[in-house]
């Protein structure tokens, strides 16, 4: 899993950097040729969605998101258990949610073959980012749950 983990950050990492480079071409190019370029505001959207999919993915395996330690910490093991497995069904739902209504968004795009209006490119490859990122969320999400369940259950046995 780590490959995929170092996979995840690497392509993080590059579409952040396109982004800056993407960015400050713009702004030059309005400074020194009194000109935008259109297509900057909807390709760094388009690929920002792709960005915040793939880094809640890599925080919720890390367990990096906020949450009620405060409160659970201070439970017994096996309430802490069965808490984090009732948010992990609950933030499954919603990702299941996000997956369904994602795929027949671009499927609709598909479908009706709707095209970005600056750059022409299809519209359904920008709306992928929804569909793949709740699948991948998921998968992220239960693999933090999973390692969040190990944890309690090595501390109630090192107690």
């Amino acid at each position: 899993m780590r490959i995929w983990v170092r996979l995840e950050e690497w392509i993080l990492a590059a579409l952040m950097a396109f982004i800056c480079v993407l960015t400050m071409v713009n702004v030059l190019s309005r400074y020194l040729f009194s000109s935008s370029l259109s297509m900057t505001e909807e390709l760094t959207t388009n690929i920002f969605a792709f960005i915040i999919f793939i880094g809640a993915a890599l925080l919720a395996r890390e367990s990096g998101h906020l949450g009620f330690a405060l409160i659970t910490d201070k439970l017994p093991v096996r309430i802490r258990v069965a808490t984090t497995f009732l948010i992990g069904c609950l933030t499954s739902a919603f990702f299941l949610i996000l997956l369904w209504y994602g795929w027949e968004m671009v499927m609709q795009q598909f479908e009706y073959n709707q095209r970005t209006p600056a750059m022409g490119l299809p519209e359904w490859l920008m709306g992928l980012s929804v569909p793949l990122g709740a699948l991948l969320c998921l998968f992220r999400f239960w693999e933090g749950y999973i390692l969040e369940i190990r944890r309690y259950k090595s501390e109630e046995a090192g107690q």
